[in-house]
Order: structure tokens, then sequence, then C-alpha cells
């Protein structure tokens, strides 16, 4: 049984100290949420005691907390009044015990029909969709409490009906303990060895027996029966009278409890490098449910909350569970008596507050930043949530399906095309400096064709072929079934009767034995498929060098700058305000008088000046001139020598790549370097009309350079000067 496998005696009495600490925490926690789920508080420490040990002797995680908790406590709060049971009656625990029960027949069934995989179905926007919503939902609930009205049970609607009925019965000293109760523990919620929810009980407590809040109107949780749990004999008539909604309600806890908690345990499982069998999971679900059932608990889930709370002080072993099971049969047994000391407006505090820890509203708004499809499938859950808890769950199921087949229909796809100077195959779209091979159609596609994916595989290729394209190569497919396997044979002698060469290249072995499978060998056996991609492209003729195509709408004839690619390829769409905030910082260091040391400046374009000018050059000119320019008239003052004395460095830089241009012939890139130039200058001339003598120094400046260390270009900028046109021609017929 390895969860209970320790390094030495020092870490199992930390996990068994661990235990008595998750144990305190469980008592007012596990209070609130039987509450919330109609049941007498005491039913929340039962929760705590044999689930616990059961979980704990058949999970394979040392590290989740195993008892009552919000999530199905919201979901059952409902049907004790649909089944006949008053809230906190005196039937409801023989009611809950036949929920509990059905649960974890419903667990158990999922462990003997493998359900422990369903688990990868269920997205992140789903899970903190449902979580959110239900926490809402539970503080909504558990609100009117805080401040000394009385609770309801409904659709949020509901609920905020009645608080704002309640609020006419507002008390001003419960809402005050009630709320430094919330504060206190978001403020401490990052504290790794308090729990500050245990010291808000012990305080409250202590200060009641001091105070006596009670004579002040502020309620007191009452006495809790000592000793160990009674069994209780749950009410099965009430299945007969309710078939279909305890049927169909507990399948909907089930699934809450195995989604949640399987995520959570592979989260944490994740981060301390473990593995979880998500079967045997599922089997100690079950097994902890039942046993809740014995004595009516409402269901029991892998605590969020205090699972945090016990790897944030190390837990290594499920002793953890062991311990926290012995010290709350031991409170049971001597300690319930100081619980009819607690107040009421701090136990809801507690049980509001640890729910304020798991709201993911921060998780929502990184979506809405990132991905509005995942956001939308944030915001159903939430809502379904928030009208219906058992129709919530079911919705998130849904999305989860949903949202999965999408994910799968939907996969990453590009077209790639090469960079010269640079080895390899690069994103056309991600890569301004790249361009197609000539004639050729080169298709990444980074996912399984099937059914839904096919469609969209081969409208996406048909718009890239044109009348000129002799070469069509697929990379990167994962797996094929049967249906994508007969469309890519349709697809491939479709392209070969217009005479076009078509390959897939660069998949796993396992590509071509389903192909084989489904009949569509005849890739395999007339060369389509290749083991690389560029084996693929000399099959079709084509080898290295590859002849590249110009295009106006693209970055052309220039090679491209590779520091500059990588940071747009690592970055993406961030790219560009990371670039400009990266500019800010070097010009405000050098007009504020600091150093650059110009043969560092971009040493990744120094490495190209033998052959090409990159543009980056006069994007960094034209940030700085434009900070220079956007400073106030004494800024300037400050600041001209420092910046003469850095133009005059770039000047040098220029004039380096203007001469390695000239000799290596290619005037009319040279052309276009100039010509931007002067276009710039114009803007500035015109938009600053003050700047015209402070430009003319510049130019100056950098014709005296040339003039002492490159006098051969001195005929082509004159003459570029006096006409750019006449330049061109006369330079390009040389």
């Amino acid at each position: 049984m390895e969860q209970f496998h320790t390094r030495d005696r020092r870490a199992l009495l930390r996990d068994l100290g661990i235990g008595v600490v998750i144990a305190l925490l469980s008592i007012p926690l596990s209070m609130g949420y039987a509450q919330v789920a109609g049941l007498p508080p005491q039913y929340g420490l039962y929760g705590s005691l044999l689930p616990l040990l059961a979980y704990s002797l058949l999970t394979s995680s040392p590290r989740i907390v195993f008892g009552v908790d919000a999530a199905p406590a919201a979901l059952v709060a409902t049907l004790l009044p649909e089944l006949g049971a008053a809230p906190g009656g005196s039937r409801a625990p023989a009611v809950m015990a036949v929920i509990t029960c059905l649960v974890g027949l419903w667990l158990t069934l999922f462990w003997l029909l493998g359900g422990g995989r369903f688990s990868k179905f269920v997205s992140e926007a789903v899970l903190g969709g449902c979580v959110t919503g239900i926490a809402t939902v539970v503080i909504l609930t558990q609100f009117p409490r805080l401040f000394g009205g009385t609770v309801t049970r409904g659709r949020a609607p509901v609920l905020l009906a009645h608080l704002f009925r309640e609020t006419a019965r507002f008390h001003a000293l419960s809402f005050a303990l009630g709320a430094v109760t919330i504060l206190a523990i978001l403020a401490g919620r990052r504290q790794a060895k308090v729990s500050m929810s245990v010291v808000m009980m012990i305080l409250g407590i202590a200060a009641n027996a001091v105070f006596r809040f009670d004579r002040y109107g502020v309620a007191l949780v009452g006495g809790i029966p000592a000793g160990l749990p009674p069994l209780i004999v749950p009410e099965w008539s009430c299945l007969s009278r309710h078939t279909e909604a305890l049927i169909i309600d507990s399948l909907a806890v089930a699934l809450v409890i195995a989604a949640e908690t399987l995520v959570s345990t592979g989260e944490f499982a994740r981060r301390h490098g473990e593995r979880v069998d998500k079967q045997r999971e599922m089997l100690a679900y079950g097994a902890g449910n039942l046993a809740a059932a014995l004595f009516g608990s409402s269901p029991v889930i892998g605590s969020l909350s205090r699972s945090n709370r016990a790897n944030k002080l190390g837990v290594g072993s499920q002793w953890m569970s062991v311990s926290a099971c012995a010290t709350m049969a031991l409170f049971l047994l001597c300690g319930t008596p100081i619980l009819s000391y607690l107040p009421v407006p701090v136990l809801t505090g507690i049980v509001i507050g640890s729910l304020g820890t798991i709201l993911e509203f921060d998780l929502a708004a990184r979506f809405w930043k990132i991905d509005r499809a995942n956001f939308m499938i944030f915001a159903a859950a939430f809502a379904a949530e928030m009208l219906g808890l058992a129709e919530g769950v079911l919705v998130g199921v849904v999305l989860s399906f949903a949202s999965f087949t999408m994910e799968a229909s939907a996969q990453p796809s590009y077209f790639l095309g090469c960079m010269e100077g640079h080895e390899g195959f690069f994103d056309l779209k991600k890569t301004p400096h790249a361009r197609p091979i000539q004639n050729t159609v080169l298709y990444q596609f980074n996912g399984p064709l099937f059914f839904a994916t096919i469609d969209g595989f081969e409208n996406e290729l048909l718009s890239a072929i044109r009348p000129d394209t002799t070469v069509v190569v697929v990379t990167g497919v994962l797996s094929v079934d049967s249906f994508a396997a007969e469309r890519l044979l349709h697809f491939y002698r479709n392209l070969h009767k217009k005479g076009i060469a078509f390959f897939l290249a660069g998949h796993a072995a396992a590509v071509n034995e389903e192909l084989t499978a489904y009949g569509a060998e005849a890739l395999i056996d007339e060369g389509v498929v290749r083991q690389r991609l560029t084996q693929a492209l000399n099959a079709g003729g084509l080898t290295p060098p590859y002849p590249l195509e110009w295009s106006a709408g693209r970055v052309s004839k220039r090679r491209g700058n590779a520091a500059v690619e990588a940071f747009l390829w690592a970055y993406g769409r961030e790219a560009e305000p990371r670039l400009n905030q990266l500019t800010k910082q070097v010009a405000e260091n050098v007009l504020n008088g600091q150093e650059i040391e110009f043969d560092k400046l971009n040493p990744a374009e120094l490495e190209l000046v033998g052959e090409y000018w990159n543009s980056e050059d006069e994007k960094e000119w034209d940030g700085l001139l434009n900070m220079y320019l956007s400073a106030t008239p004494e800024e300037r003052r400050e600041r001209k020598a420092a910046f003469l004395a850095l133009s005059l460095g770039m000047a040098e830089h220029r004039m380096l790549l203007e001469r390695q241009l000239l000799r290596s012939g290619n005037q009319s890139l040279l052309w276009e370097f100039l010509l931007l130039r002067k276009k710039r200058e114009a803007v500035y001339r015109d938009g600053h009309p003050e700047t015209a003598a402070f430009l003319d120094d510049i130019r100056e400046q950098y014709m005296s350079l040339v003039n002492q260390e490159a006098p051969e270009m001195l005929d082509f900028i004159r003459a570029f000067g006096a006409s750019p046109e006449q330049a061109r021609e006369k330079f390009l017929t040389v």
C-alpha cells in the first residue's frame, strides 16, 4: 500500500501531525456543509470519520483529503424537501443515507465499467465553471446566516430574493463576527503553517465564553451529541416513490465527485512526480461514500481546500487520514461540548471564507483574454449551476464532451516555408521572413484525421493549391480513422490526375498501419508515404537550397533576423508589445546618458551583415527618434548631446551595412534601404519642422563618416540624394 509509505520516522510523525490539523479544520467546515445539505451539524463530523479511513485504504494518492465538502452538499440540498424530509429534521439522515448510498453505488459502477478514463474529457473550463457556480450558490445560501437571518434553498434568483428580504433582520454584531472571520481566512490563505479556519473557530469559542455574544442576540451552534456516530437505517421507501429523481440526481452527484476529485488528484500527482491509478480511485470514492451512508452523512468528495492545506504542510502519505480519523473520533467522544459556544456567524464565516479560496473567476478572466471559446464554456457551466444544480452538472458533462469534440476537430494546422540562411521549415504566418517553396504546398496538421477534421483538412489544402502547384506535402498527422483513410486515398488520386504529386510525411509508423487496416494501403504501395519531409520534397524533385517565392504581400527579398524570428515564434501575439517595451527601455537608458556598445546592440544581425540588411535597424532608429521628439524642449536640450552621440553610433552601424550591400552587388536592396530612410526623414521634417537643423547635423556627420571610412559609396549616396530613380537605374545597370 504505497499511499502509506513514508521515508522515515520523522516523515511519519509529520503526516500524523498534519492529520490532527486536518481534523481540526474539518470540524467547522464539515458542520457547515452538513447544514448546507440539510442535515444537523453533527452529521458533517460523522462524514469526516469512517469515510476518510475507507478512502485511505483504497486510494493510490497519498495527498488527497476525503470528506464532506461544498459541491456534493449543495447538490443534494434541494433533494430532501423534494423527498418529503424537512431540512434538519429527524427524517433527514435516513433519507440522506439513501442518496449517499446511491452515489456510492454509481461510483462503484464507474469502477466496474472503467470510468476512470472519462476524466480526460472534463476540460478546465467546464470544471472551473461548475466548481465556481456551486461555491457561489452555497455562499448565497449561507450569507443570510452571516447577519442573523435564515437560510433557504433553491436556484440563484430565489436565493438572491431571499437574501434581500432577510436584510430586514440584519444583526450588526453577528455580521461583524462573520465579516472578521471571512477577512481573516482570506488574508491568511497563503500561510502554510497556520489554518485561519481553525484559529477563528478557537477564537470564536473563546471570545463567546468571555463576552457571551448570545446575550446580545448572536445565535450559537448549540449542543452537539457526544459519542461515536450511530448506524442509520436508510429509508428505502423513498426510492420507490421518487425513483427517477433519486437515480438522476445521485448520478449527477457521482459525476461531480468523480470529475472534480480525479482532476485535483491528477494535479497534485503531477506536482510531485507521482502516478495515480484512476480505476483504483473510483473504487476508493465508492467505498468512501458507502461508508458515509452508514451514518446518514451527505456524499463525500476529495476536498480541494483541505488537500491544499495538507500539501502546503508537506503531507507525504495517507497516515494523515488515519490520524485525522482518530482525532475526529477522539473529538466526538470528548470535545463536542465546546462547540455549543461557537457563534453561528463565525461558523458561517469559516464556510464562506473557505469557499472564497476555491472560486475561479481569475480563470474566467484569463480565458476572456486568450480563449473566448473556453470562456463561453466556463460561463455556460457557471450559469447552469446558478440556475439549477443537478441540471448544471449534466450541462457540464455535455459541455465537457462538446469541448473535447471541438478541440479534436479544430486541430492546429499551418502552412510551412523556408527562410534564406536558415535550415528547417517555418510557419508562414508566424515567421515574417519565411517564404513558400516555389510551386509547393507544405502543410503541417498536428492532430488526428477523422470524420470531424477531414473536411477542414481538405478545404485548407484545396484553397492553397494554385494552377502552378506541382507538389503537396502533408506532415504531422497523428492518426487516421476509416473515413479519413478513404478520403485521403480519393484526395491523392484526384491530385494525381491533375499532375500534382501528393505525399504524407513525418508521421509515426502507426499511421501506416491504420492506412493498411482501413484499405488505403495504395498510399504506401505507390510511394505517397515518406518517413521525413525532406524525403518527400526530394521525391517531388526539390533539393536544398529550395527555390523560394517572392511575394509583394510578405517581407521579401530579405534574409530574416534569427533573434527576431525566434522572439516572434516564442511570444506570438505578445511579441510586438514586448519588443516595443525593450526598445523603450534601451532608448531611455541611452538618452539618460548611459553608453551602448554598438557591437553588442544586435549580435544576431551583425552575423548577417556580410549579405543582407535587416529592417529592424530602421525600426529601432524610428523608436529612438520618436522618443527624442516627444520630449519637452528642456529635455531635448539636456539629451541632445547624448542623442547625437547615439546617432553617430547608429550611423557607423548603418554605414557598415550599406558598404556590405554595395560590395555584395545588391544595389537594389541598398536603394530600398536608402529610400525608406529618405521617406522617414521627410515625415519627420514635415511633422517637426524645428528638427530640420538637427536632422541636417546628423546627415552631415554621416556623410563625413562615409567620406572617411567608405569613399567608394559617396557617388551612390550623392546620386541618390539628387534623384533616387536615376540612382537606381544607374546602379542597376552596373
